[in-house]
């Protein structure tokens, strides 16, 4: 469904900005401004799910203490706001916006200025009230593989990865921040390198953590975005980097679709089925990443930039296959042990004789399965880092995959 919504929307917005194209003749920015505005609006309302109470404004956002954000062009909002006299904009309340967009006819290097410093300023008023875990609990267990401690167990993590769990939980709670450039860079390159550019100009200021980055900067067709599992993930690589922010040539308005239908399904309990199959994954190049580091008793992030030349981004495909995860005879047998038991301990019954038949220690093959993101070991038990694990044998080999989409039934149904 995401696809055939986006590809239609995309076409729309091609033969729409023709139009504008034809009345640019008046030149007047902030009449030009204003069509660009109202065509983000018109797809907007046309991409999002009816039934519920979304609306698509401009106006400012007030949070419980009263302090205002700055004007933004474009709010994905829950219910009714306050509506400012003679105007048709409204103000709203922190809790009740969903998504913001900063909306730009071109995005270059001084757009993406001026885009940043009003997504922080949403960063600065935001309101900490988590309605619920759910999305924090999934997006920590993708990215740290380890099961979401509780509040007062926090301290049981390592250093980085409490940064990553308290930079999720704002994540959780602010809304959607999204810079939208109809026209922009020719490549993905050349945004990738102004935005870094951007960053080193300002390495010494605050206000450039991992949490204050926009969710998605559009520039045309090209994009970067972030990699918090809302959907896109980026991992932990083996020198304890996250891949926080990613970028891609392909397909910016189902990227952006996909960011706000994520926040959708799990603020009002929507059906992955709006995803379709959801086999068909875009391609995210690997762009920044960042490792919280700790001097004396100040706190941060060390930023490093993945750089990738021109000709091998340009020469990249814009997606790929999902796969779900191949795993060992002994693996298969754990993670079905799992699936019985819930949660087990290393000297539980069924477990007691595990390294006796066979090759790899429970131990090795604990460690195997959390780097697939499949399995976790802690101080008291070994669990899932799945919802509806599912293990399938087929042509001689075992797959896993987490089936609470139905993604891998529909991997299933079209590969054996």
């Amino acid at each position: 469904m995401i696809v055939t919504i986006s590809d239609f929307l995309q076409t729309l917005i091609k033969k729409e900005k023709e139009i504008i194209k034809e009345y640019e003749i008046i030149k007047h920015g902030p009449t030009i401004g204003d069509m660009y505005e109202g065509l983000t609006a018109h797809f907007l309302d046309i991409a999002m799910f009816k039934g519920l109470d979304i609306r698509i404004e401009a106006g400012k956002i007030k949070n419980v203490d009263g302090e205002f954000s700055n004007e933004i062009d474009c709010m994905i909002v829950e219910g009714e706001g306050e509506k400012i006299p003679y105007t048709n904009k409204y103000i709203y309340e922190y809790s009740q916006v969903i998504a913001v967009i900063e909306i730009k006819k071109t995005l270059y290097l001084n757009e993406i200025k001026d885009s940043y410093e009003k997504m922080k300023n949403i960063y600065s008023i935001s309101d900490y009230n988590l309605e619920s875990s759910k999305g924090l609990r999934d997006a920590f267990r993708q990215i740290v593989k380890k099961e979401l401690p509780n509040y007062s167990d926090l301290k049981k993590l390592s250093f980085e990865e409490e940064m990553i769990y308290h930079t999720l939980l704002i994540h959780e709670i602010m809304p959607v921040r999204i810079a939208l450039g109809y026209y922009g860079y020719k490549s993905e390159f050349a945004l990738r390198e102004a935005f870094f550019s951007y960053l080193t100009d300002n390495v010494q200021s605050k206000g450039f953590s991992p949490v204050v980055f926009p969710d998605l900067i559009i520039s045309g067709d090209s994009s970067i975005l972030k990699l918090h599992a809302m959907p896109y993930i980026g991992p932990i690589d083996v020198e304890g980097y996250w891949n926080f922010y990613g970028s891609t040539q392909n397909h910016p308005i189902r990227i952006l679709l996909e960011l706000i239908w994520t926040r959708l399904s799990y603020k009002y309990k929507i059906s992955s089925d709006i995803f379709g199959e959801d086999l068909e994954q875009e391609v995210i190049n690997q762009f920044l990443r960042c490792k919280a580091v700790r001097k004396g008793e100040a706190m941060g992030w060390e930023v490093r930039y993945e750089r990738i030349e021109k000709h091998d981004l340009s020469n990249r495909p814009s997606t790929h296959e999902w796969m779900p995860e191949e795993v060992t005879d002994q693996e298969a047998v754990l993670l079905m042990m799992l699936c019985n038991y819930g949660t087990l301990k290393a000297n539980d019954e069924p477990l007691e004789d595990y390294d006796l038949y066979n090759e790899k220690s429970l131990e090795e093959v604990i460690q195997s399965l959390q780097a697939k993101g499949l399995a976790y070991q802690d101080e008291e038990e070994i669990g899932l880092l799945t919802d509806q694990c599912q293990v399938v044998t087929a042509r001689g080999k075992w797959y896993v995959a987490d089936n609470k989409s139905g993604r891998f039934s529909n991997w299933l149904m079209r590969n054996l």
